[in-house]
């Protein structure tokens, strides 16, 4: 029988699947120049899908931070250069991701720590990541909608 954390933790990774297949279904509908359009006054597709990859980079070094493990200081920057590089990054990030939360222990996992102004734990990162995808993924649906 498993235990409460065991429920969670596997929850968490869980729900982390069907967002990123959204998003990733999202981009591979893309073509190279879909990556350059935008609605009036907001960003394009390919900066919205260099901040979810950003992010993710950083939601991996926010799990090792809140796990005392050392933080890489290499984070992968800048925009995608084509629909099949955004994919790879995305894949690249949510590799990161699932490395960063190898091994977590209980303890860590539901520890609330502030970072900056913010409080998490590994278990609301893991949350955030899944709505980020899931927001992200409907935001690029929304530009490619717009005439």
């Amino acid at each position: 029988m498993t235990n409460e954390y065991e429920r969670d933790l596997t929850a968490a990774r869980d729900q982390l699947h069907a967002p990123r297949e959204e998003l990733l279904g999202v981009v591979d509908a893309l073509s190279d120049a879909d990556l350059d359009r935008s609605r009036r006054g907001g960003w394009t597709v390919r900066r919205v899908l260099e901040h979810v990859i950003q992010s993710e980079w950083l939601y991996a070094r926010l799990v090792l931070h809140l796990r005392d493990r050392p933080v890489p200081d290499d984070l992968v920057s800048g925009a995608p250069s084509s629909a099949v590089e955004a994919r790879q990054r995305l894949e690249a990030s949510r590799e990161a991701l699932l490395a960063a939360l190898d091994g977590v222990d209980e303890a860590s996992f539901y520890r609330l720590r502030t970072v900056g102004h913010e409080e998490y734990s590994i278990l609301s990162v893991l949350e955030n990541d899944a709505n980020h995808d899931r927001e992200h993924a409907e935001q690029v649906r929304v530009i490619l909608s717009a005439d």
